[in-house]
């Protein structure tokens, strides 16, 4: 898919119709490209002489092939951006953990020159979408006849988003501590198995979005080098921006924390239920074996045991019998363990 859009006279994005090269004007300030075609990836060949990465090229995690300006002056930036399933309901109580925790970590291709951006990504992206309806509004109140304006707005988007999965998870986090500190109770072993596994999911998605902001702190760090745009009007922009992806890594960085301590007190939880359980059948033989010894003694075929006779014998060691469960049964649930 190829999208393209224009810069309108009040500084807003409005789309444009693209059936072939012809319709890639010199106007078009970006070109979006989804999943491009052969065909696609040609047109703008064609229309702007510019060679397009492959999807999978993207893929370089070296800082000299992520980030770098060619001979041409054309800036090539490639950057991860995180999406989360949102198409999940919190108050459901049977819903797919596992799927609403997902999330995806997909490379994104910049090719900045002087009169356009150029983006290429493998599916649609959230923070895409949002960017487009608020340039479609300027809500940034920015002029986006200038494509670096385009390049950081898409990268202020990337951070919107990385920002309400960091809320998300918070959110989670809290309603998980409520969960596992306060409605502990001994029959729900089996919930706190599954609640590891959501802490487990918690963890990697945190492990993504801190992939994600390491990464948009290097293309600031690109960015904000004085060859990189070669102009200074944008620093105070890029400076803003480096100073929220910083707050949301330490608290990245907290949330694991978070995770780990809700980790290891879910894990003891466990560990507990599952002494109890072993103690529980410790204790049981002890509690069987006075009884058991005496039906033992007087179940012997022999004459010379006391109470071994007559109707009031039988009684006599009946009552015993029953005294030896009973009283080791008082005296442990005195010792609260059972």
């Amino acid at each position: 898919m190829l999208e393209a859009f224009y810069a309108t006279e009040r500084g807003s994005l409005e789309d444009a119709t693209i059936n072939g090269s012809f319709d890639l004007h010199p106007d078009l300030v970006w070109i979006d490209l989804i999943a491009p075609t052969q065909e696609e990836q040609q047109w703008v060949l064609d229309a702007y002489e510019q060679n397009l990465p492959t999807l999978k090229s993207l893929e370089d995690i070296s800082s000299s092939a992520r980030f770098y300006r060619d001979d041409d002056g054309v800036l090539h930036i490639s950057t991860y951006f995180l999406t989360k399933n949102k198409n999940f309901h919190v108050d459901d109580e049977t819903e797919d953990f596992e799927n609403r925790l997902a999330a995806t970590v997909q490379t994104v291709a910049f090719i900045l020159t002087k009169e356009r951006l150029i983006t290429m990504r493998g599916e649609k992206l959230v923070a895409f979408r949002a960017f487009r309806a608020r340039a479609r509004r300027n809500d940034y109140d920015m002029d986006y006849k200038d494509p670096v304006w385009i390049l950081l707005s898409l990268l202020e988007a990337k951070l919107d988003e990385l920002a309400d999965i960091l809320e998300d998870i918070h959110k989670d986090l809290e309603r998980y501590s409520t969960e596992v500190l306060n409605n502990h109770h001994r029959e729900q072993i089996l919930d706190l198995d599954d609640m590891i596994t959501r802490l487990a999911h918690q963890e990697d998605m945190l492990g993504k979005a801190q992939l994600c902001l390491i990464d948009l702190r290097r293309v600031l760090t690109f960015l904000a080098r004085p060859r990189a745009l070669g102009s200074h009007i944008y620093d105070a922009d890029i400076r803003e921006l480096s100073e929220d992806v910083r707050s949301l890594i330490e608290h990245n960085a907290f949330l694991f924390q978070k995770v780990r301590f809700l980790l290891d007190t879910t894990s003891g939880f466990i560990n507990t239920e599952q002494n109890d359980t072993i103690r529980r059948f410790s204790i049981l033989p002890s509690m069987l074996a006075p009884p058991m010894l005496i039906a033992s003694v007087y179940g012997m075929n022999t004459d010379e045991l006391p109470f071994a006779h007559g109707t009031l014998s039988f009684i006599t060691v009946s009552v015993l019998i029953v005294l030896s469960f009973v009283l080791p049964t008082i005296y442990f649930r005195w010792k609260k363990w059972i």
